[in-house]
């Protein structure tokens, strides 16, 4: 579980606890709930107003604890929680106006004569906004993530550890460290095996955990197809493999490695 991960994480758990408190209110609202910002909705439009109330949070409550799933989910993959959380905020909120009109037009009075609200009427300039920002917002992190995701780990040799800034990155102490050496193939060529907790774009990036028949469980920070590739072998730890785009960068930081680093 890396830092971005819990920062992720905790954005949706903030969003589940806004909805919730909505949820909550809507609970214990003595007047009818309204559902868009600005809204009302009359007494006299309502027919049975706490049936109505509970209704509308129990609707909210549904949508925090999927929020609030979505970030449990995006411990342990950032991609999967971008993903439900794209679905939530944009189909979401579809679903969300859907369902609140099929509340609001069981419950409304049909001793009163007014407009009704239906699904296919024209929504308010600000839910438009509202909607557009938030795809803007998911867009910008997808894409904030994606070129994350696919840049080198920037790697340094700190006074006892090589420290590896990447998307799951972590510092290897040097006392963890079996061996080195360098393999004159590109991850793929060596077997890169199944993603357990990891990021595998739509590039050649891999980062994180992986797991296959012949390596075992591996932390992978390569461009699969580029070589060569670093191992870095760990006592009772996994294995860590790395490469980069440029062949003759990784094979610098081989050297560097093994002049700096005393092995067992």
């Amino acid at each position: 579980m890396s830092f971005e991960n819990i920062i992720f994480a905790a954005i949706c758990w903030l969003c589940s606890l806004i909805f919730g408190v909505i949820a909550l209110w809507a609970f214990k609202r003595k007047d009818p709930m309204h559902f868009w910002s600005g809204s009302t909705v009359s007494p006299e439009e309502i027919g049975d107003i706490s049936s109505y109330n509970r209704a509308n949070g129990l609707m909210w409550a549904i949508y925090t604890v999927c929020m609030a799933v979505t970030g449990i989910l995006s411990l342990f993959s950032i991609i999967i929680g971008t993903i439900l959380l794209g679905i939530m905020c944009v189909p979401g909120i579809v679903v969300l106006v859907v369902v609140y009109n099929r509340i609001y037009n069981k419950y409304k009075s049909t001793s009163v004569t007014y407009r009704t609200v239906d699904s296919k009427s024209k929504m308010p300039k600000a839910v438009i906004i509202a909607i557009a920002s938030i795809s803007a917002i998911i867009l910008i992190i997808v894409g904030a993530l994606f070129f994350y995701g696919e840049k080198d780990p920037v790697t340094s040799i700190l006074d006892n550890s090589i420290q590896i800034k990447a998307m799951y990155g972590f510092n290897i102490d040097f006392s963890e460290i079996a061996d080195i050496s360098l393999i004159e193939k590109s991850m793929s060529d060596i077997g890169i095996g199944a993603r357990t907790n990891g990021y595998g774009g739509m590039g050649e990036a891999l980062k994180g955990h992986f797991k296959s028949d012949t390596l075992g469980e591996t932390v992978l920070f390569v461009q699969s197809k580029s070589s060569p590739t670093i191992k870095i072998e760990r006592t009772d730890k996994k294995d860590v493999y790395i490469s980069f785009r440029n062949s003759e960068s990784t094979e610098q930081l081989y050297r560097e490695l093994i002049a700096t680093i005393p092995l067992k």
